[in-house]
């Protein structure tokens, strides 16, 4: 891994392009880092080792792919309960069955109840 300032990089950008092929480049900005990725599919979704792990905490049975739904790749799609809480709001919806909620305290109350 080589991570460079941002003077750095913008005095030899060539350099670090052509390096980010190889190996992990990261350009420091103040307390941020930039990750330089190349690809062929600007489509493409990269994930860390931290999405990997939650992803895995859901219940196999529970587990869809949230690509699928999200180009994001957020993991409340990754979960068929969430999806379903959803599908199930909706449906309310179309029946006229819902309940405005206008304080915490109902949403609290409401999210106990399902």
């Amino acid at each position: 891994m080589v991570i460079v300032s941002t003077k750095e990089f913008r005095d030899k950008q060539k350099k670090y392009f052509d390096l980010a092929e190889e190996e992990k480049v990261l350009v420091k900005r103040g307390k941020k880092y930039v990750n330089l990725i190349i690809t062929e599919d600007p489509d493409n979704n990269f994930i860390n080792e931290t999405w990997v792990k939650e992803f895995l905490s859901i219940p196999i049975e529970y587990r869809c792919n949230p690509f699928d739904i999200s180009p994001s790749g957020d993991l409340f799609w990754a979960d068929k309960r969430n999806i379903d809480l959803i599908r199930k709001g909706e449906q309310q919806i179309k029946e006229g069955k819902f309940t405005r909620i206008t304080s915490d305290e109902e949403f609290t109350n409401f999210c106990d109840s399902l």
